[in-house]
């Protein structure tokens, strides 16, 4: 991954053996920095983006692109609930510029692409004294809601939709304390739903819900203590912890849901509370365990949030991986993991919830062919069959999961 400098025949000049090696020594250990620094860039995500408010960037302005192939294999194929095996198309493009507000102001600006979210932030840190001004603009074109239960390890579906959501928020924060931040600020959201394309999926005596508007307040509280290595900029030590609670007031209209059945109205108000930890502990100095883990408490009458595809479904669930990275050399690196997944969901046929425990595995690989490219894959099982749709077009999804692909980066600027 390296970056080479071409020298003009009317500059060369004769250079002592001795100066001649301490310069390639020097190009050798910037193509190491700039090799292991793509790798904390390549895991944005719409997620990252939304449930992190401190993120470092090694790169003060550049553009990352992702593209390549999602795919599931289900354990035994029912193409009647949306267990089959399926490969797709995937990737996002992200932008960032730390300096888009111009010279001396504290500005930001991340866009983001992608088939889990359409993402604009623009950040301020000089519009009000002493504090971080945020506005942000998101959109989700293909969730899925899966409305169903467990019946053991298999889930049991018994309605299902699709949709579209649109917000805006506006943020204020600033940090309390050493590396703790809080933000606060009020945000509005449109919901619309439709049946599903594929009526196979669609059970027909579902009522799916009415569109609604939501809007209310979110806090974040984030304390972030992370270590960069100064040779890779790879995490090696420390945590950030994010959490962040809603209270949301919603005009929906009309009972939703199985009829005859389980069907309900949602509350005109809630509140939630969702959180996100990614803990990293060195091990030596190529070798580092890491602790992803993610989480949400809903109102158990929450159901369109409780029932989204694209995360466990529940009222309350955990989601978890234990993760030991290692540096097998200056462009290659392996992490094999264990996961793990709780979740507290209603019963069959609106029965008392019940707790399901779910564990699996798998490894992601990084390898970087120069400062711009780098291919990355990974593969994950679990045994709970209701996993995230590889499709935008159907509701498909099995154990298996896979990715690969290739990630490039343009204008980086440090």
């Amino acid at each position: 991954m390296g970056r080479t400098a071409g020298v003009g025949a009317s500059s060369f000049r004769r250079r002592p053996l001795g100066a001649t090696f301490a310069q390639v020594k020097l190009a050798i250990s910037r193509v190491v920095s700039l090799s292991a620094l793509a790798l904390p860039l390549c895991a944005q995500s719409f997620d990252d983006l939304t449930s992190f408010r401190t993120q470092p960037m090694p790169y003060s302005q550049f553009i990352q692109v992702r593209a390549g192939v999602l795919g599931s294999m289900a354990a035994e194929k029912d193409p009647a609930v949306g267990l089959d095996d399926e490969l797709g198309v995937d990737g996002s493009v992200f932008f960032h510029d730390a300096g888009f507000a111009g010279s001396g102001r504290d500005g930001q600006l991340d866009v983001y692409a992608g088939r889990d979210g359409l993402y604009a932030g623009l950040r301020d840190g000089n519009l009000i004294s002493d504090t971080i001004t945020r506005i942000e603009l998101k959109a989700r074109l293909w969730p899925f809601y899966r409305e169903g239960f467990y019946r053991g390890d298999n889930f049991v579906p018994t309605g299902h939709y699709d949709g579209r959501d649109y917000e805006a928020y506006l943020g204020f924060g600033r940090e309390v304390a050493d590396q703790l931040f809080v933000e606060f600020g009020p945000f509005y959201r449109r919901n619309q739903f439709g049946e599903t394309d594929d009526n196979t999926l669609y059970t027909p005596n579902y009522i799916v819900p009415a569109d609604y508007a939501a809007y209310g307040a979110r806090l974040f509280i984030e304390q972030r203590t992370t270590q960069l290595d100064r040779r890779s900029g790879l995490p090696t030590n420390g945590f950030c912890f994010s959490v962040i609670g809603e209270r949301e007031w919603n005009d929906s209209s009309g009972e939703f849901g199985v009829n005859p059945g389980f069907i309900a109205e949602l509350p005109s108000a809630v509140m939630r509370a969702r959180g996100r930890i990614e803990w990293f502990i060195p091990q030596s100095t190529d070798v580092t365990w890491e602790i992803f883990a993610s989480g949400m408490f809903l109102d158990k009458l929450d159901r369109v949030l409780e029932y989204e595809a694209q995360h466990l479904q529940g009222d309350r669930w955990v989601d978890a991986q234990l993760r030991l990275r290692f540096l097998l050399s200056d462009s290659f690196s392996l992490s094999p993991f264990v996961a793990g997944q709780f979740t507290h969901i209603q019963g069959e046929g609106g029965a008392s919830a019940e707790n399901k425990f779910f564990y699996g595995g798998g490894a992601e690989m990084w390898l970087h062919f120069s400062d711009m490219f780098s291919a990355n894959a990974w593969y994950s099982y679990l045994n709970n069959e209701s996993r995230p749709s590889v499709s935008i077009s159907e509701d498909l999804h099995g154990e298996h999961m896979f990715w690969a692909g290739l990630v490039a980066r343009f204008g980086a600027k440090r």
